[in-house]
C-alpha cells in the first residue's frame, strides 16, 4: 500500500472509483508477503501487485466486478484448489487475497500519517462482520480490537487478527527502526551502509569526537558524541531497535551492554573475540548481569560466514540482525557464534 499511495491519491483527486486487492495470508512458498496490494482504477488502470502476475488476472477479473457494484470478497489461490491451477500459481503455495472498494478517507488519513512519520495501521473485517470498512488505526486509538492491533502496530507487523464475530487484516506503517551502532571504527562504517539497505535508522555513537565526524560516516543518519550508556539512557529504544556494540574495549563495552540489556531492545551484538566475549561475559556477571539476560548477547557478533573485511564482517552481522528479528523457531540452530571479529 505504502507504495501504490501516491497514485491512489492522484487517482480519487480525479474522481476515480478504484479496487483494491490485497495479499492478506500466504501459506507455504508464495512470491509476496501479506499487505502486497494491486488496485483498478475505473479505467481500467492497474498498479501494484499481489503475486508477482501468476494470479493477478484471476484477481483483476474479481476486482472489475467489485467495480461494478459486487460486494468485497475474501478468495484463496493455490496450487491445491483448481483455481489456483488455472491461474498458475506455480511456486506451489497459497495465497488468500481480499477485494474490496477503497475506502476514500483511508487514504489521506493514512498519506498524513506516513508523511508525519507517526505509526499507523490500515485496519479491514475480511471475515464476518461487515466486510471491508478500511480504517486507519493509531497507537492511541480505542476499539474492541485495541490490544492486538496495538500489539502488531508497535512490532511494526502485519498480519491476520481474531475479532471475535470477525476476522481483521492488520496492515501496520511505522516509522525505520533504530540500528544504534557504538564504536566508530572501519567497521561501523559498512554496517552503517547494510544498516541502511535493510531499512534502518542508523545513529553512530561513541565518546570520542575526533572518530565520529560526516567525513568518516557520510551514510550515518545521525552521529552523536557521547559515552554509549549515557546516550542509551536517553534514546528511544523499542523492539524493533538493534544495538551493536563494535567498541571491544571494556570501559565503554560493559556499561553500554548493561544498558542495552535493560531495553526491550530486539537484538543486542557484541564484536569481539571469543576470549574477550568470555571476559566480557565474566565482567557483566561480576556487575550483577543475571545467566539469561548475557544469554540475549549475539557474541562474537554476526553470522559464521569465514567474514575477514569490514564489509564482509557488516554483511555477517546483517544476515543475524535479519535471522533474529524474523524470530528463527526453537528449533532453528544458535545464531550467536559467528567467525566476525
Amino acid at each position: 500500500m505504502r507504495d501504490v499511495l501516491p497514485i491512489l491519491e492522484r487517482w480519487l483527486a480525479a474522481g476515480r472509483r478504484v479496487a483494491v486487492a490485497t495479499v492478506v495470508e500466504t501459506r507455504g512458498s508464495a512470491p509476496r508477503t501479506p499487505g502486497a496490494t494491486l488496485a483498478l482504477s475505473d479505467r481500467g488502470e492497474i498498479v501494484g501487485s499481489v503475486t508477482g502476475g501468476c494470479v493477478e488476472p484471476a484477481v483483476i477479473a474479481e476486482a472489475e466486478e467489485v467495480l461494478a457494484g459486487g460486494p468485497a470478497r475474501l478468495r484463496t489461490f493455490g496450487i491445491s484448489d483448481e483455481d489456483g491451477m488455472q491461474v498458475g500459481l506455480a511456486c506451489g503455495g497459497t495465497v488468500r487475497v481480499f477485494i474490496e472498494p477503497l475506502v476514500p478517507e483511508a487514504v489521506p488519513a493514512l498519506a498524513a500519517a506516513l508523511a508525519a512519520d507517526r505509526p499507523a495501521a490500515l485496519v479491514t473485517t475480511v471475515e464476518g462482520g461487515d466486510l471491508g470498512g478500511m480504517r486507519v488505526v493509531g497507537p492511541g486509538d480505542a476499539s474492541a480490537d485495541t490490544d492486538t492491533v496495538a500489539r502488531l502496530l508497535r512490532r511494526g507487523e502485519t498480519g491476520l487478527v481474531d475479532a471475535g464475530d470477525a476476522t481483521l487484516f492488520v496492515a501496520s506503517f511505522v516509522p525505520r527502526p533504530d540500528m544504534y551502532v557504538f564504536g566508530a571504527i572501519d567497521h561501523a562504517s559498512a554496517l552503517v551502509r547494510v544498516g541502511r539497505f535493510l531499512g534502518y535508522r542508523v545513529t553512530v555513537c561513541d565518546a570520542r569526537a575526533a572518530f565520529v565526524t560526516r567525513e568518516r560516516f557520510p551514510d550515518a543518519d545521525r552521529l552523536a558524541v557521547a559515552w554509549p550508556h549515557r546516550f542509551l539512557a536517553e534514546a528511544p529504544v523499542d523492539e524493533r531497535t538493534v544495538i551493536c556494540v563494535l567498541t571491544h574495549d571494556p570501559k565503554f563495552d560493559v556499561p553500554a551492554i548493561r544498558a542495552a540489556l535493560a531495553t526491550p531492545a530486539a537484538y543486542v551484538g557484541a564484536m569481539g573475540s571469543r576470549r574477550t566475549t568470555a571476559d566480557r561475559a565474566a565482567r557483566l556477571r561480576e556487575e550483577g548481569v543475571g545467566v539469561e539476560e548475557i544469554a540475549r548477547i549475539h557474541a562474537p557478533i554476526g553470522l559464521p560466514i569465514g567474514a575477514r573485511t569490514p564489509e564482509e564482517v557488516a554483511v555477517a552481522i546483517g544476515a543475524q540482525i535479519v535471522a533474529v528479528t524474523r524470530r528463527p523457531t526453537p528449533a532453528a540452530p544458535p545464531l550467536t557464534a559467528a567467525g566476525a571479529r
